[in-house]
């Protein structure tokens, strides 16, 4: 059974002005020993799902961050961004 969580004094919940998003993807991959491959060692695409916050949604891709850090002075900061060419999304689901 998971522990409770109790929130610390002094810190405030931020607004987060992005959706939370899990975005099922197609990803090329590669043998991990890519030298000397017999043809029955060589994948197939893997499907992907990634998880967070949607933080730019262009014509022809998105950027998805695992994490931000919300900052009043510079409008905040991201971690673990990564860009999907929209070709390879199979679905994105909104939270």
């Amino acid at each position: 059974m998971p522990k409770k969580v109790t929130k610390k004094k002094g810190l405030g919940e931020a607004k987060i002005p992005y959706k939370s998003v899990v975005v099922c993807w197609l990803d090329s991959c590669e043998p991990s020993n890519n030298a000397e491959v017999e043809i029955h060692e060589i994948p197939k695409p893997q499907l992907i799902y990634q998880c967070g916050f949607l933080v730019k949604d262009e014509d022809e891709y998105v950027s998805v961050a695992g994490a931000f850090k919300p900052m009043e002075s510079e409008g905040g900061t991201f971690d673990y961004v990564i860009t999907i060419p929209k070709f390879a999304i199979k679905y994105i689901k909104t939270f």
